[in-house]
């Protein structure tokens, strides 16, 4: 390591010009910070294999495959509701009655005549707005109807009460090698005591809506069940002109160990799907792809944190965006959106979006947790006192440290650049580079204790402070050298993965390691024997004390290194059970 030694005292000789190269380095990573800094696609892990391909493939090659969202309605409990004029909060929502137990209030839960007009009106919310022309169409699985891209529980209703469905229309299939009539199914003609209105006829009750979900839930094999949560359930009322199976289970269209009696069909929640179309809303300034967006701001504070306040985002914006040379607009804004509308309608059901908008929400959790970070600078700087006691050493660090992270993503951040100019990409940003400031700090924290606390003994056994600094650099630089090239090595192992963002990942904590090692490790006792000759040339150099009690007395360390020695076979014995227990636990990870 004569080598090392060598490089040491040049660089100890060429300080002056090691703090201009820090500098000038620092200036020219700067460009690549926002890039870096730009939130990861919480999906870009770009995994290898040949079904996300043949995905791929489909998605770019066939863009007229459509994206199906979904929207939950639950009926709210009316003791928890306050103020019905606005969107209500999700725990408004009356509690899950437990598998196949039915909701008592209102009648029929979701089925409500009164709630199925509100979760109409939530629909027309949808078909109105400004993406409406980019929808694609769907077919019901209860009636066979078609639809221009919104399907609701509503529009499955108003189809059957207008005989417009498979299920109350005749129809042909295939008898060997002859074509044969089929009768309907069921029918919207004869309703018993009731007159076969219409679902928008002004005169129809509760006791249609019984008698049509009826219907539809025993000849549709099931579609109409599962529309609806699994608490649903055929609730007895003696006063409905409905009879159907209670405590019973269906069996393809057979109802098995059923109690035929007078009652309705009831449960909690209900869906709404929609369906883009994926080329329209592509040649329309909308993107999939949270990392291809143009970066929206769409959060509110909210006492310590953020809620996610979706901006309006329209065609004629997003296709200005483009005009104008920006990104495209994220579905997931517009998804929110959506969600948002919706719930100003929100009076008996509260609505949720159904997990298609995971960016923002990391996003937000992210930026409400903005404050820990305020938490863990002003813990590290106590810590760093405590253990260093000096203030101005606990400033040097922190420039140290701040270097370190500056350094890593700006570096990050120019290779992305040179990625997208060259085509050749090696960096491949994910989740996962979340995890790299903490791993830097960490170790940029280690680097420059151990090269601060040498320095300091050394001062304190009568050396100058170049004499000080010059050790600090050629033993303990050594030793972080040694260890920051092992731990360079073990995450450059992730460049064999099959993975795309996990090598990105050990690339990028390989240039963290490296950041930290050359400001942590070599620079900063440099800047503190700088500093030093800065305060002894003015005379404000005090010498370092000896009594000092720091995050732990000495007096600890030596007795626990005693008992270790004395104790060694039981360490060692206490080592091996321990990995004894842990190695089949670990296995099972």
């Amino acid at each position: 390591m004569s080598g090392f030694s060598v490089f040491a005292e040049s660089l100890f000789e060429r300080r002056r010009i090691a703090h201009v190269i820090v500098g000038l380095v620092t200036l020219l990573l700067l460009p690549g910070l926002p890039v870096s800094l730009t939130p990861a696609d919480i999906e870009s892990y770009d995994l290898a294999s040949p079904e996300l391909d043949a995905s791929r493939v489909i998605q770019d090659e066939f863009t007229g495959n459509g994206v199906i969202v979904g929207y939950i309605f639950t009926v709210t409990d009316s003791n928890l509701v306050q103020d019905t004029t606005g969107p209500l909060d999700p725990n408004t929502m009356a509690p899950y009655a437990g598998l196949a137990a039915g909701i008592k209030s209102p009648d029929g839960g979701i089925l409500n005549l009164t709630v199925l007009q509100e979760l109409d009106r939530k629909a027309q919310i949808v078909k109105e707005h400004d993406t409406a022309n980019h929808h694609g169409p769907l077919v019901s699985d209860i009636t066979g109807t078609p639809v221009d891209g919104v399907l609701s529980l509503p529009d499955n209703f108003r189809s059957f009460m207008n005989n417009e469905t498979l299920l109350t229309q005749p129809s042909k299939e295939a008898d060997g090698i002859f074509i044969v009539d089929v009768p309907p199914k069921t029918n919207w003609t004869d309703c018993g005591d009731l007159e076969c209105l219409t679902f928008d006829d002004p005169n129809i009750t509760q006791g249609h809506i019984d008698m049509a979900a009826h219907r539809m839930a025993n000849h549709s094999a099931g579609a109409f069940l599962r529309w609806l949560s699994n608490d649903r359930a055929f609730i007895h009322d003696s006063d409905s002109p409905v009879i159907g199976p209670v405590n019973g289970t269906l069996d393809g269209e057979e109802w098995v160990d059923a109690e035929w009696m007078p009652g309705r069909w009831s449960a909690g929640s209900a869906w709404l799907l929609i369906q883009f179309d994926r080329e329209k809303m592509l040649a329309n300034g909308w993107t999939f792809s949270w990392s291809d967006a143009e970066l929206d701001w769409g959060f509110a504070v909210s006492g310590l944190g953020f809620e996610a306040d979706p901006p309006s985002l329209t065609t004629d914006i997003c296709l200005d965006r483009i005009d104008s040379g920006e990104d495209p607009c994220s579905t997931e804004w517009l998804y929110l959106d959506l969600e948002r509308l919706i719930r100003n309608e929100d009076q008996l059901t509260s609505t949720l979006l159904i997990g298609e908008s995971p960016n923002v929400e990391v996003n937000r959790e992210l930026l409400s947790s903005a404050w820990l970070i305020v938490l863990m600078a002003a813990a590290i700087m106590v810590l760093l006192w405590f253990s260093l006691r000096r203030w101005s050493d606990v400033g040097i660090v922190g420039i140290g440290l701040v270097l370190s992270l500056v350094w890593m993503q700006g570096s990050i951040g120019l290779l992305i650049l040179f990625g997208e100019r060259t085509g050749f990409e090696v960096i491949e940003r994910s989740q996962f580079s979340n995890l790299l400031p903490i791993l830097i700090l960490a170790l940029g924290i280690d680097d420059s204790l151990h090269a601060l606390h040498r320095y300091k003994e050394e001062r304190r056994r009568g050396g100058t402070s170049e004499v000080a600094a010059m050790i600090s650099l050629k033993r303990v630089g050594r030793a972080i050298m040694l260890t920051s090239l092992t731990t360079v090595a073990a995450f450059m192992a992730n460049m064999f993965s099959g993975i795309p963002a996990l090598r990105s990942f050990g690339l990028e904590a390989a240039l963290g390691v490296m950041a930290a090692f050359m400001l942590t490790g070599l620079w900063v006792p440099l800047l503190r024997l700088d500093f030093d000759r800065w305060l002894r040339a003015r005379g404000r150099l005090e010498s370092e004390p000896t009594d000092l009690i720091r995050l732990v007395p000495q007096s600890w360390l030596a007795s626990t290194a005693r008992t270790s020695g004395a104790w060694a076979p039981a360490v060692v014995l206490l080592t091996v059970l321990v990995t004894a227990i842990a190695t089949p636990a670990m296995m099972n990870l």
